[in-house]
């Protein structure tokens, strides 16, 4: 899920590359410029369109996900919203709710339609963030929703295991469209990498070394953990004075 932009399309690129048949789905329809890799893919790739703060479109997805792929082996959930950057007229708790929805709830209802139809061995991985762990001013609505998502993986983990595993990814400081106000702004750049030990806010890319791990054989023995790809952020206690 959110698979047309940000760190969901970077994924769903490497599963290209790795050769993974795959579905990409997002709440609204890539434009044709964006989606012409994957037509162009050796691997078997669908769109479907799904929105993850609904109720019922969820459960549909993993019933129409097995149905054109003939079974499910693995899911990347990392369809989010941070909406507090721009509130509009929404009162604290819809951005509270919308937030946890999307993220959170949707999470948890994939998951759960997972568990049912899911191959044996198959793996479910939740993109969450460090502010699961972490927060941060006007960050409210978005923590609680990374929390929940973060704590669904574990809980499911123990729950469904031997035969499925589900673990978090928790990206850092990521160049996508929700970071643009700190890339884009040179003194809250600035103030934001001295933050980061690796000297650099990360791509969408960095996150997909470990996604594509999370979802392989070759982490059959990990679940119910939540990896960091976050530069050493939640690893350093403040930044060095100038």
């Amino acid at each position: 899920t959110g698979g047309t932009s940000g760190i969901g399309r970077a994924i769903a690129l490497r599963l290209l590359e790795e050769g993974v048949s795959h579905l990409t789905v997002a709440s609204e329809l890539p434009s044709p410029p964006d989606w012409e890799p994957f037509e162009q893919a050796e691997a078997q790739v669908f769109y479907v369109k799904c929105d993850t703060g609904t109720e019922d479109e969820p459960g549909a997805l993993i019933e129409e996900a097995n149905g054109l792929m003939g079974g499910i082996d693995g899911m990347i959930h990392c369809a989010g919203v941070y909406l507090e950057g721009d509130p509009g007229n929404r009162t604290p708790l819809q951005l509270w709710e919308a937030s946890v929805n999307i993220k959170a709830r949707g999470g948890y209802l994939l998951a759960n339609a997972f568990a049912e139809r899911a191959n044996e061995g198959a793996s479910f991985v939740g993109i969450t963030s460090i502010n699961a762990d972490q927060s941060e001013p006007d960050h409210l609505a978005y923590d609680s929703a990374c929390a929940a998502l973060s704590g669904a993986m574990r809980s499911f983990a123990v729950q469904h295991a031997p035969r499925l595993r589900f673990n978090a990814l928790a990206p850092g400081l990521i160049r996508t469209r929700i970071t643009e106000e700190v890339s884009d702004d040179a003194a809250l750049h600035t103030h934001a990498v001295s933050n980061i030990p690796m000297g650099r806010m990360g791509s969408p890319e960095d996150c997909t070394g470990a996604a594509v791990f999370l979802l392989s054989d070759d982490a059959s023995y990990i679940t119910g953990i939540t990896l960091y790809v976050d530069g050493g952020i939640s690893a350093n206690q403040m930044s060095k004075p100038d």
